[in-house]
C-alpha cells in the first residue's frame, strides 16, 4: 500500500513497528521521530528483537547530535549499530547509509522518508508498505548482511532497487519506457547514465526539483531544458521535496536512491518498482504538485 507524505504521518511505520511478532529490523540514515521511537521502545517491551542500523555521520549533523540520536535508540531497549565502514562517510568520501526501511518476519515498509519530524510534517515523501514475501525476505537478507558487514545477495538484488550493485540499470528501465515520465527528486546528480536517459525524453519527461537545488543542479536543468524536458521548481516552503519517484505508463519507482553516482553505486540504498494502481496514485500527487510550481 502506497502512503503520501505529509498526509499520512508516520502512522504506516508505526503500523509495521506494531505489528512486529518476533522480530523487527529498522535501516534507517536517520531516526528521531518520537512516535516511531515510543513504537520500538513498545516493541521490545512485548519481547521483540529489535535491531536498527543508523548511518554514522549524517551530512550537516555535528558529533553531539549524533551521540544524542543513539542515545534516544539505545533508551528503547533496541539492539543498535552504525552502519559497516564501507556505507559511512569519513573525511574525504561521503558515501552513506542512506536506506530509509523497515521490516518484521511479514511485512516491510521502504520509502523515501528519513524517520524524522521533516519526513512526516513538511516533506514530500512516498511511502510503501507491502506483505509479498518475496520483498520481505529480500529486505530482511539485506539487512541481516548489513548487520553481519557482509554483501547483500544477488537474490536481493533481483526483487528490490538496491544500491551498491543495480539501482542505475533498474532506474534507466523505469526512465527508458515508452511514452512520458514524471519524476520528482531532491537531487539531479550528475551521473552521465542518468542524466542523459532523461535527457532523451526530450518534452517526455516533467521533473520537479527543491528550489533550493546548488549550482551543479542548476546546470544540469539547464542541459535538460535545451533538451526539450519540462522541468519546475518547488519552493522549500511549505513543502519540501525531498521524494525520489519516477513514473511512467507502466512502471514506477520509489526508493531512497538520488541521482548521484555516490548513491547509485556506493551507497546503501533501497527502493521498488511498482506498477498498476500505485502509479496512478503517483501521477496524480505529481500532478497537484507540478501545479504548485514555478
Amino acid at each position: 500500500m502506497l502512503s503520501i507524505e505529509p498526509q499520512a504521518g508516520p502512522a504506516p511505520i508505526i503500523r509495521v513497528i506494531n505489528s512486529s511478532r518476533r522480530e523487527l529490523d529498522v535501516g534507517v540514515y536517520y531516526l528521531s521521530d518520537r512516535k516511531i521511537l515510543r513504537a520500538i521502545a513498545a516493541a521490545h517491551r512485548r519481547g521483540v528483537d529489535v535491531r536498527v542500523i543508523i548511518e554514522g555521520k549524517p551530512y550537516g549533523m555535528k558529533p553531539w547530535q549524533v551521540r544524542r540520536e543513539e542515545r534516544t535508540i539505545a533508551a528503547t531497549g533496541a539492539q543498535w549499530k552504525v552502519a559497516p565502514p564501507r556505507f559511512t562517510s569519513h573525511d574525504n568520501d561521503y558515501s552513506f547509509y542512506h536506506g530509509k526501511y523497515c521490516a518484521n518476519g511479514h511485512e516491510v515498509e521502504i520509502g523515501t522518508a528519513n524517520f524524522d519530524w521533516s519526513a512526516f510534517h513538511r516533506n514530500r515523501e512516498y511511502i510503501y508498505v507491502t506483505r509479498n514475501a518475496t520483498v520481505v525476505q529480500a529486505v530482511n537478507a539485506v539487512f541481516n548482511a548489513d548487520w553481519s558487514n557482509q554483501r547483500a545477495p544477488a537474490s536481493a538484488h533481483r526483487v528490490l532497487v538496491l544500491s551498491p550493485g543495480t539501482s542505475a540499470a533498474q532506474l534507466l528501465q523505469v526512465i527508458d519506457q515508452p511514452g512520458p515520465i514524471d519524476v520528482e527528486s531532491e537531487e539531479l546528480g550528475p551521473y552521465a547514465p542518468i542524466l542523459d536517459a532523461l535527457a532523451a525524453k526530450g518534452r517526455d519527461l516533467r521533473m520537479i526539483l527543491p528550489a533550493s537545488i546548488n549550482s551543479e543542479d542548476q546546470r544540469d536543468v539547464a542541459f535538460l531544458r535545451e533538451h526539450g524536458c519540462r522541468v519546475r521548481l518547488l519552493m522549500k516552503k511549505p513543502l519540501y521535496m525531498h521524494a525520489k519517484m519516477i513514473a511512467g505508463k507502466a512502471l514506477a519507482f520509489i526508493g531512497s536512491e538520488n541521482f548521484t553516482q555516490t548513491s547509485l553505486e556506493d551507497n546503501r540504498e533501497m527502493g521498488l518498482l511498482l506498477d498498476g494502481r500505485d502509479i496512478e496514485d503517483l501521477q496524480a500527487q505529481f500532478d497537484r504538485d507540478w501545479n504548485r510550481t514555478n
